[in-house]
């Protein structure tokens, strides 16, 4: 089943770890596009009984006294083993989908922009009109998250290493921007972006979740 036109024209930025996202969602948000974090919501729907409740059983982890996950045990836990990984998103990703689904069905904007650091992996590529990727080289990213979250270069280059490959993300976005030293740079690529989505017609495209 595809949507209509009665709806947003729906762009989804995506890329590795440490790639520029924020950066570049936020040049969108300063444009005033509206930016959905797709992260931002599975944050908040770990916050629900159920879910806690559904992680608590299936990883050990017990909830604090405020009911809620530790956000960075799980995410250790998840990162170190790819089958926990599959476990975690099979919890999560059913309620992530209809929360975006829901979104979009009540939006009145004209443009609604997703970020979605798992597009290609989960498929939803096919869910968006026109798909961005945003990239850096390897070793500016080991940099840039060693010095954001301290770890060790060799836990670093396995957080890496559990994501999708640049090279495929490049092949199957619509376009690719890259992001490595210089923000004028990335910031000149992005106006002409805006300028190329303005002039940009929907396609007929899948729902992230089906009715």
């Amino acid at each position: 089943m595809v949507q209509t036109d009665n709806r947003p024209l729906l762009i989804a930025i995506t890329g590795g770890i440490a790639s520029g996202k924020t950066i570049v969602c936020k040049w969108f948000e300063k444009e005033g596009f509206i930016v959905i974090y797709a992260d931002k919501l599975g944050h908040e729907i770990l916050k629900e009984k159920e879910i806690v409740k559904a992680v608590e059983d299936e990883f050990g982890i017990k909830a604090n006294n405020d009911g809620l996950i530790d956000r960075k045990l799980l995410s250790q836990i998840v990162f170190n083993e790819r089958e926990k990984l599959l476990t975690l998103n099979k919890i999560l990703h059913p309620k992530i989908r209809k929360r975006m689904q829901m979104i979009i069905d009540s939006a009145k904007e004209e443009y609604l922009i997703f970020e979605i650091p798992l597009l290609f992996e989960n498929g939803l590529n096919k869910c968006f009109d026109l798909n961005i990727n945003i990239s850096a080289e390897k070793e500016i990213r080991i940099d840039r998250i060693i010095a954001q979250d301290g770890t060790t270069r060799e836990e670093t280059i396995k957080k890496i290493s559990t994501q999708l490959s640049n090279k495929i993300r490049t092949k199957r976005a619509d376009i690719n921007i890259r992001n490595n030293l210089k923000l004028d740079r990335l910031y000149a690529q992005l106006t002409k972006i805006k300028e190329y989505i303005s002039k940009f017609e929907k396609k007929d495209i899948q729902k992230i979740v089906e009715e």
